[in-house]
């Protein structure tokens, strides 16, 4: 985050707003979880807040936008201050020499003094700010070759040395606050062409300052590191960014542009695995452990954990059954004509050619009474019901079963109302469920699955609704330990799957997109999916970090493909290269000054912030 300055400097709309106001009302907005005092210290306030009168304190506002006059006055001075400052810079340091010798007080700090205002008679002091900057930049390329000049003044300091060692040394010491004057003005001029120009905001806690400090705390949350141009949503920077990553820079030699774009691209490539980590962390947090590469491997582990839980129940109720039919209790008779009556409703057609359970029913009613008494053992009855039990898409197979439950309430003795309880309990569960029963079953007439393993995340929780999704997941979830890990499995595979669709299949050095990943969670979101898989927190740290990725990768309008973006040019150079006079190696020094202010914007666009908040804790968010 950024102090009280750097604030007003980044959203001068609220220069006028004392500095105690301001702090509290971003305080209030944004920071109410740590003591408003360490607020007040880490944004550069301190205790200067409980002074008496510090309520209408204000610090740190901008400097005036140069107006219109100033910038026609220093267009037309421009010229002069160059050529002017150029010659004067020249014979400054000699003027200075006479200077000092005159006083009669050489070697003193006196006679340096003398030498100084000597040379100020001979340089040229521009009168406006543009001149100002257009005379700074001339420095930045004079400085690479004035650089070298010190101790001894090139050829010219050697020969003065040659013949008076002293003089020289006091020359050297008058030149350099001349060309320290010549050069620091040029170090400002990139950064005041490149600050933001915000649009005008309503009031205190306007949206774009909630918005950039909202974004920053969940890229500081989630340790996604970010370009300035992201993180401030800065136009002008980010077509900066976008020209260095195409290296579309111009003015600068191809080198330096190489040089710019790996440098950019290195740090993107960090980015990305900032991003990718967060998936694989919160993978682990699930307890997701099988290979996540196909859906086939997560398939066939849903799948028999599925079949798994029917086998062990279908098994506990065959025990119970066996204890009823050893003690003779299935062997008690109990009329069958209610099935006959079913039966009867249907056409000859239907039960032969559409429909042919029906009539095998029937057959295996007379089969179990040749004496046509009407009654049949429940031994019998539990037979047919498990034949029709074997028939899955038969419209009539679950109003069969109904009948022969009815049948048989209140048959037999306490075992085998024991077991039909353990049977009505598995059809609840397996049989009557569609999407477990679809896992379970085969296709019509073939022993291929009806839920191909490939199929089996898709028909779990992605097709369907929250209702039907919750069919199977929630049977997992009571399953014991096997299906509570069969759901952490699809848990994992569902944050994989996020962080496939963020990437190009097969490819993982292409870059992050967005459109299906964030269509994924969108459509998991509006059928209340994504809550339900991860909790609410969990589902909020998703929403989250859907939103950081968004705010790393989509650019504003016009950042990309923006027509001669390295307009951010060092004015002064510009200046120089439009004079009437050639200066001998001004284009090498301009690629040089260009490139030199280039590497120091893009140090600084990828230079990561301190937080103002206080550390995130590190919580299990998706934990359900």
């Amino acid at each position: 985050m950024a102090t009280l300055a750097e604030f007003r400097a980044q959203y001068p709309q609220y220069d006028e707003v004392p500095d105690v106001k301001l702090a509290d009302s971003l305080y209030e907005k944004f920071y109410t979880k740590i003591p408003k005092i360490e607020f007040y210290k880490t944004i550069g306030l301190g205790t200067a807040a409980a002074i008496p009168g510090a309520e209408n304190v204000v610090t740190g506002k901008a400097t005036p936008e140069v107006s219109w006059r100033d910038r026609i006055m220093g267009a037309i001075e421009t010229p002069l201050a160059v050529g002017a400052t150029l010659g004067g810079a020249a014979i400054a340091p000699f003027v200075g020499i006479a200077g000092t010798l005159a006083s009669g007080k050489y070697g003193t700090q006196e006679g340096i003094q003398a030498g100084q205002e000597a040379m100020k008679a001979v340089q040229y002091q521009p009168r406006t700010q543009t001149a100002r900057e257009a005379l700074g930049a001339v420095g930045e390329f004079i400085q690479p070759v004035t650089s070298a000049l010190p101790p001894t003044l090139g050829v010219t300091g050697q020969t003065l040395n040659a013949l008076a060692p002293s003089v020289a040394m006091q020359a050297n010491a008058l030149a350099r606050p001349a060309i320290r004057q010549a050069t620091a003005p040029i170090q400002n001029a990139m950064t005041s062409m490149m600050t933001r120009e915000q649009p005008p905001m309503v009031g205190m806690g306007a949206a774009s300052t909630s918005d950039d400090l909202a974004r920053q705390v969940r890229l500081d949350k989630f340790g996604i590191r970010a370009t300035s141009g992201e993180r401030d949503k800065n136009l002008q920077m980010q077509q900066f960014e976008s020209d260095v990553e195409r290296s579309a820079l111009s003015g600068i030699s191809e080198k330096t542009k190489s040089e710019l774009a790996r440098k950019y691209g290195a740090f993107k490539v960090g980015q990305k695995q900032d991003i990718l980590n967060q998936f694989e962390k919160m993978t682990q947090e699930v307890g997701g452990t099988i290979d996540r590469a196909s859906p086939r491997t997560l398939g066939k582990f849903v799948d028999k954990t599925i079949v798994n839980l029917y086998t062990k129940e279908f098994d506990d109720y065959k025990a119970l059954y066996a204890k009823a039919d050893n003690a003779g209790e299935t062997l008690e008779q109990v009329k069958y004509q209610s099935l006959l009556d079913y039966i009867g409703t249907k056409s000859t057609t239907r039960r032969e050619k559409l429909d042919p359970i029906l009539n095998d029913v029937a057959e295996l009613l007379a089969m179990s009474d040749p004496q046509k008494t009407g009654k049949i053992t429940i031994r019998n009855l539990e037979d047919i019901y498990q034949v029709v039990g074997t028939v899955k898409d038969s419209p009539s197979a679950r109003p069969l079963k109904d009948l022969i439950t009815q049948i048989g309430d209140g048959a037999g003795g306490k075992l085998y109302q024991e077991s039909r309880q353990a049977r009505a309990k598995l059809a609840d569960k397996f049989e009557n469920v569609k999407r477990v029963n679809d896992l379970l079953s085969t296709k019509p007439g073939t022993t291929d699955r009806k839920i191909a393993f490939d199929d089996v995340y898709n028909h779990v929780v992605v097709d369907g609704s929250l209702e039907e999704m919750k069919t199977v997941t929630q049977l997992l979830k009571g399953g014991g330990p096997e299906g509570q890990q069969a759901y952490k499995e699809l848990q994992g595979y569902t944050l994989q799957r996020m962080k496939d669709l963020l990437l190009k299949k097969g490819d993982e050095s292409d870059a992050v997109r967005l459109n299906n990943f964030n269509n994924f969670i969108i459509d998991l979101d509006r059928e209340d999916k994504l809550g339900y898989l991860f909790s609410k927190t969990g589902r909020d740290t998703l929403i989250d970090i859907k939103q950081s990725i968004s705010d790393v990768m989509v650019k504003e309008p016009g950042a990309v493909n923006y027509p001669n973006t390295a307009g951010a040019v060092l004015r002064g150079i510009e200046a120089l290269q439009n004079l009437p006079f050639k200066v001998p190696g001004a284009e090498t020094a301009a690629q040089f000054a260009r490139g030199r202010q280039y590497k120091k914007q893009l140090e600084k666009t990828l230079l990561q912030p301190n937080a103002l908040a206080p550390p995130v804790q590190s919580t299990n968010a998706l934990r359900p």
